[in-house]
């Protein structure tokens, strides 16, 4: 029976572990999870900065470390475990049992396939199961078997290697879970470092201020400030600096044209404008700037006079040519500047066209002649120059003064009779400016006056025009409304005349009225009357001609 039991249990959990290699086996991403992938999890700063080249073997990683696949969790088996202890207490003592505390995880292997237990209780009867140990999470790389769990922090870049094809697998911030037996951990890059190796590739950091260059089938080429990567058989060459350096040149001793011993001690200042140009022409190029320098300052000190030096003054470049004199100074330019302009004359255009190196000023530090004895007498002559050079300028300054003070006087004479030159000027200028007003103000009271007068004449002439104008307007109208009520009236007793002439006409009687009134009207006004007998037969016959104008017959 208990022999039955135990081959019962292992069958459960052979099918039980079974199961989860399946699970894995037919995981398509396992091998290398995220491989020739982007994810939405990649640190985006160092992605955006990383190289073209190298972003396609970026891996990604994990949103959660519930992910893992095939994680055992302990509640897979934990319930009928329990409840087959309780019938069988005696298979505890065959079982084996492990807790994974929190921030652990546990690494088993059934026969030779590898497991991932999660926090929890595990526990196993089963002889092909086998515990190895438990894992801190904070670890930063755990290994079992083929299985990888690496955990990136930010501004770190994980390196390994893909044994099978050669290639790079690079692992940005975040953990990343993969099973691949060709996997090999290369470790963590520090991406503050100008350089780091990647297997054969080389990842270069260049910064503002300086180049990289590197060859590329023999042939020099330089890299821009950013990220870059260099693949065999390119060949990285090194950095290059593009700012503004000091080359401290040796002290030397050169004899003057006058064969007088000088020590000189100065300073090159210089920065690499042409990077390429400068790497494939010199080989040294600080030794050749050095030897340059020495060589043209000795030829420039060997055509001076010890006179030229010893009257010469301390000059500040500026770096435009400009030199920085007081009122002692004298007009000649001093040596160093001599020296400063021979030199950059010499050398500046040379180094620049040909090396590709921006001379920009020498500096000297100290200049002093080597000959003890005679820079002694020198110094006591110097010396009395200069007791004498004080004792001009104390006299100097007196004179300044006493010809300052009597500027003064003068000028508080001046100042004086300016004042009361102003003062009257200003006073005659108010007297005039008031008789200017005045005459001004009457003129234009005038000019009022006279305006009112014109204006008042005009509105007189307007209103005699307008009454002239209304009045005939008004006999216009008059005239017009007599003559038409006469019309009217006309018009009327026409009308009624005619009217009158028609009913009459109409009747026997009244055209016999008709005709005496006629007759009564043409007799009007008339005093005699001659009647002619034989009047009516000659108007019957037509032989007398005659005309009656009825409407003055009718009034």
């Amino acid at each position: 029976h208990r022999s039955k039991v135990k081959r019962g249990f292992d069958r459960q959990e052979v099918t039980t572990m079974s199961s989860v290699v399946q699970l894995i086996t037919q995981e398509p991403n396992l091998e290398a999870k995220g491989e020739s992938k982007k994810s939405v999890h990649l640190d985006q700063d160092i992605e955006d900065q990383m190289p073209d080249a190298l972003k396609p073997f970026l891996l990604q990683p994990l949103r959660d470390f519930k992910e893992i696949p095939g994680l055992v969790n302990p509640n897979r088996n934990s319930i009928w475990m329990k409840i087959l202890m309780c019938f069988c207490p005696w298979l505890y003592c065959c079982s084996v049992s492990e807790v994974v505390q929190e921030g652990e995880i546990g690494l088993s292997w059934h026969l030779d396939q590898p497991n991932i237990l999660d926090k929890g209780w595990h526990m196993w009867v089963d002889c092909y199961e086998t515990f190895e140990r438990k894992a801190q999470l904070t670890e930063q790389h755990i290994q079992h078997g083929p299985i990888h769990l690496i955990r990136v922090a930010k501004g770190q870049l994980g390196y390994a290697t893909d044994t099978k094809s050669g290639q790079p697998m690079l692992l940005v911030a975040g953990t990343h879970y993969i099973r691949k037996a060709e996997f090999k951990w290369g470790g963590f890059l520090d991406l503050n470092r100008r350089e780091n190796d990647i297997g054969a590739l080389k990842l270069v950091r260049v910064d503002r201020g300086e180049v990289g260059y590197f060859f590329k089938r023999g042939e020099l080429m330089t890299l821009k400030p950013g990220l870059h990567v260099i693949c065999p058989p390119d060949r990285f060459g090194g950095f290059v600096s593009t700012q503004l350096e000091l080359l401290d040149l040796p002290k030397h001793v050169h004899e003057s044209a006058d064969y007088v011993r000088l020590a000189i001690d100065a300073d090159v200042l210089y920065c690499i404008v042409d990077p390429k140009k400068a790497l494939l022409r010199v080989n040294n190029l600080r030794r050749l700037i050095k030897k340059t320098a020495v060589s043209t300052l000795a030829g420039i000190i060997r055509s001076s006079n010890l006179s030229e030096v010893a009257g010469s003054r301390k000059v500040a470049y500026k770096g435009n040519g400009d030199e920085k004199k007081n009122g002692n100074e004298p007009s000649a330019p001093s040596f160093q500047q001599k020296v400063h302009d021979e030199f950059l004359s010499e050398l500046h255009d040379y180094m620049l066209t040909d090396l590709g190196v921006e001379v920009t000023n020498i500096r000297i530090n100290d200049l002093r002649i080597d000959d003890k004895k005679l820079a002694d007498k020198i110094s006591k002559e110097a010396v009395k120059v200069a007791e004498q050079e004080a004792e001009y300028r104390m006299l100097k300054k007196e004179t300044d003064i006493l010809t300052v003070r009597a500027k003064n006087q003068a000028l508080g004479v001046r100042i004086e009779a300016e004042a009361k030159a102003d003062q009257k000027l200003i006073l005659v200028k108010a007297t005039n400016d008031a008789k200017i007003e005045m005459a001004r103000t009457e003129a234009n009271a005038k000019q009022i006056q006279a305006e009112a007068d014109a204006k008042a004449l005009q509105t007189m002439a307007q209103a005699k025009k307008i009454a002239k104008i209304l009045d005939a307007e008004a006999t216009g109208r008059a005239t017009n409304i007599k003559a038409e009520a006469e019309k009217k009236a006309r018009m009327l007793q026409g009308d009624a005349d005619k009217d009158y002439a028609k009913k009459l006409g109409e009747t026997k009687l009244g055209t016999t009225l008709a005709t005496l009134e006629v007759q009564k009207q043409s007799l009007k006004g008339l005093n005699k009357v001659a009647y002619v007998p034989h009047l009516p037969s000659l108007l019957s016959q037509g032989k007398l001609d005659y005309t009656i104008d009825v409407k003055k017959a009718l009034g």
